[in-house]
C-alpha cells in the first residue's frame, strides 16, 4: 500500500514522503496514529499544492527580508532611555527598543533579527548588525541618549 507520510517516523521517512508499507502496519499503525494517509490522486494532488504553497510563501519571505535588509542597511536610529549622570543606564538596550526606533524611521523590523554582541548599557554611539533570513545583513548605527 502507497501512504503518505503526514510526520516523520523513524525508519520509514519524513514528512511528505509517498512510500510502499504493507496492509497491516498503515492500517494497524500508522492511520489510527495519524502519521500517514492513503495515497490517493486527490491526497496527492494536495501534497502538490501545499508544496507550491510553501515555495511560494519561502519566496515572499525571502524577498521581505532582503527588502528589509536594504532599508536597514547603514541607517541611523535613536534610542531615549533612562540613565545616570555616568550614562549608565538603568536599563539595557532591548531588542524591542530598537525595532521601535526602526519603525519611526519608516522600517519593518522584528525583534529576533536584531543581535546584541552584548547588552548596550551605556549611552553612546554603537555599531550593530541585523541577520535576516537567507543570510542577508545589515549594519546600522544605534544612538542612546539618555532622558
Amino acid at each position: 500500500m502507497k501512504v503518505i507520510l503526514l510526520k516523520d517516523v523513524q525508519g520509514r521517512g519524513f514528512k511528505g514522503n509517498v512510500i510502499e508499507i504493507s496492509d497491516g502496519y498503515a492500517n494497524n499503525f500508522l492511520f489510527p496514529q495519524a502519521l500517514a494517509v492513503p495515497a490517493t490522486q486527490q491526497a496527492l494532488d494536495h501534497l502538490k499544492a501545499q508544496e507550491a504553497k510553501t515555495t511560494r510563501l519561502a519566496a515572499r519571505e525571502e524577498k521581505a527580508a532582503r527588502e528589509a535588509a536594504k532599508a536597514m542597511e547603514g541607517l541611523e536610529l535613536t534610542v531615549a532611555t533612562k540613565a545616570d549622570e555616568k550614562g549608565t543606564l538603568y536599563a539595557a538596550v532591548s531588542a524591542k527598543d530598537v525595532v521601535k526606533a526602526a519603525r519611526a524611521e519608516g522600517v519593518s523590523l522584528k525583534p529576533e533579527y536584531v543581535v546584541f554582541p552584548k547588552p548596550i548599557k551605556q549611552t553612546g554611539t554603537h555599531t550593530l548588525t541585523a541577520e535576516f533570513p537567507g543570510g542577508y545583513e545589515a549594519e546600522y548605527t544605534l544612538t542612546v541618549e539618555s532622558k
